[in-house]
């Protein structure tokens, strides 16, 4: 006999019953069919087409009989529920996931469970962190990558980082127009995190107007990769041959550039921004060693 956990007062079922919908999405096990042939999981498989590091998502080749129609637009204060087939985890639209955030339910739900409405709605899929939402999830299955504009930004639009090998747009600049709509979370997900690879964009900050075109997200780039050095979230820096022959270092952690401490990757990111031309220091069993880097 199946197991059903409900997380709504006994009360209020009558008004949440999930067991219609229990039975759309029961055969769902440990991933969930988006297309013909490409299922999506958290489940780490053996083979798969696409992973994403942040959300922990993957793709995979999967011959499905059936599919799961995903909608959007859900609002927020709508009973939901995490199905699969071992359970409903019943609750309300408690928070919608910003950028690449999950989104949440009142309720924690289980790792690949379809999140549903009352109406048997799919609305996304059920992760560690919450659940990502059916945008996310058709984008990533189409594409495999996010969309990237040369730049980091924070809830409030404002520029963190840049890459000025890829944009002139400054730290400190704040985003207020992307493609004529005012500048949101919902907006920038929209156009640039969800944005094809070259497809052309503006973008107007509080200092100007720029035109860029998407370029595919890559986790842990740094504007030093344009010199075909490689850095890590630990700031270990891996040097091209040419560099490593002129300089007898293959490797080393950063810690300065432009004689600036660097103490973190987003420090890193933030030093990077403002010029081509940057010299960076590496230490490498205590030895420091500057390399100037010209463009």
């Amino acid at each position: 006999m199946k197991k059903f956990i409900f997380f709504i007062p006994f009360f209020l079922y009558a008004l949440a019953d999930f067991s219609i919908c229990y039975k759309k999405y029961s055969f769902i096990q440990n991933s969930i069919p988006v297309t013909k042939n490409k299922s999506v999981t958290f489940s780490k498989p053996s083979n798969y087409l696409y992973y994403d590091p942040f959300t922990g998502l993957y793709v995979i080749n999967h011959k499905n009989l059936k599919t799961v129609k995903f909608f959007r637009n859900a609002k927020l204060g709508w009973w939901m529920a995490g199905i699969k087939q071992n359970g409903i985890f019943g609750g309300t639209y408690a928070s919608e996931g910003e950028f690449l955030n999950f989104s949440k339910l009142s309720v924690k739900v289980p790792e690949n469970s379809v999140i549903s409405d009352i109406f048997c709605r799919a609305y996304g899929i059920g992760g560690e962190k919450g659940f990502l939402d059916s945008r996310k999830i058709i984008h990533f299955v189409k594409y495999g990558y996010w969309g990237d504009i040369g730049i980091g930004v924070d809830e409030n639009l404002k520029v963190l980082y840049s890459d000025p090998f890829y944009t002139d747009i400054k730290p400190g600049e704040k985003i207020l127009f992307i493609n004529s709509k005012k500048a949101t979370p919902e907006v920038y997900t929209s156009y640039v995190l969800l944005g094809k690879n070259s497809q052309k964009i503006s973008v107007i900050t509080n200092k100007g107007k720029y035109f860029l075109k998407i370029r595919k997200l890559k986790y842990f780039y740094t504007p030093l990769e344009h010199y075909g050095i490689k850095v890590d979230k630990n700031l270990e820096a891996v040097l091209p041959k040419s560099l490593a022959d002129r300089y007898f270092l293959k490797k080393g952690k950063i810690v300065r550039v432009n004689d600036k401490k660097v103490n973190s990757f987003n420090e890193l990111l933030y030093l990077l921004s403002f010029n081509k031309n940057v010299t960076i220091t590496l230490e490498n069993n205590g030895i420091k060693i500057d390399i100037p880097l010209r463009k």
